[in-house]
């Protein structure tokens, strides 16, 4: 793919990262959410996520699908599912178990397992396949120790941001690892606001999300604008309800915005229909 192909994939892949924090409530209670959005890139609509958030206590479960559509389907053809499966012993605490990742395009293919210690968040167990062939991950060892899965990252953001009030809530930090990169992630309330999203102007909670690139992804993946410091910068906007639905995530500092935006029908109660099996 050219260079062009290549911003796009590193955006879904950010986006990837961050558009997660879906969840009701208290977490010690069984429930089921499912959510989808449109995702565009300089104004134009690329790609929809769909993601599934399950839990059953003790075990929760995150589901995240990705798919080209349009023009975009027809150059790179991207089809992404991710899952993670974890257990959580306090309402705030997640800790992960697995993370399975895998991907297709037009000309790559990769599958990504990865097992982690709950204790202590160590990676104990790493399988990399892409096109069909055994590949190892370019993040040392020593950087894939007291880590979790972006999936899991989000969920727990937003599980403080259900313990706290915004205005008590400190900063959230996560060392972030997904077979193949591995962030920091850092995540500010930046307050309370009314905003226009998702249909109509709603109450929302800004939060600005930092990514600092650490390993394994490639630097001239990122696009110039935020390449330089290996930082990307994206605003979050959650529902100022119980439930704290992500409702818009996108780019700030780029040089062409990416942006994914919930789809309304999906703001009942019952979420949309089921997005996946």
């Amino acid at each position: 793919m050219g260079s062009r192909a290549q911003h796009v994939r590193s955006l879904i892949g950010a986006l990837f990262l961050l558009c997660l924090a879906a969840g009701r409530g208290e977490a010690g209670s069984d429930e089921q959410l499912d959510l989808r959005y449109r995702f565009s890139w300089a104004s134009v609509p690329i790609a929809t996520f769909e993601l599934r958030h399950v839990v059953q206590a003790p075990i929760y479960q995150i589901e995240l699908a990705i798919e080209t559509t349009g023009l975009a389907d027809t150059l790179f053809g991207y089809r992404s599912l991710s899952r993670a499966t974890g257990s959580y012993r306090d309402p705030d605490r997640f800790r992960t178990s697995r993370f399975r990742s895998t991907y297709t395009s037009h000309r790559k293919s990769r599958r990504i397992l990865i097992r982690f210690d709950r204790d202590t968040g160590d990676v104990v167990d790493l399988e990399i396949t892409r096109r069909g062939e055994p590949d190892r991950s370019k993040v040392p060892q020593a950087l894939q120790k007291g880590v979790i899965d972006p999936l899991t990252a989000l969920v727990q953001l937003r599980q403080q941001l259900a313990a706290a009030p915004v205005s008590h809530m400190d900063g959230y930090k996560a060392a972030v690892f997904d077979g193949r990169r591995r962030f920091d992630l850092e995540a500010t309330v930046l307050g309370r606001d009314q905003i226009d999203v998702a249909g109509r102007v709603r109450p929302v909670v800004k939060v600005e999300i930092g990514l600092k690139w650490i390993a394994g992804s490639n630097r001239d993946e990122m696009e110039p604008a935020t390449a330089e410091d290996n930082r990307i910068r994206l605003e979050l906007l959650l529902s100022d309800d119980e439930r704290q639905i992500p409702l818009r995530l996108r780019t700030l500092d780029s040089l062409f915005t990416a942006e994914a935006e919930v789809v309304p029908e999906c703001l009942g109660p019952r979420g949309c229909e089921a997005v996946s099996g």
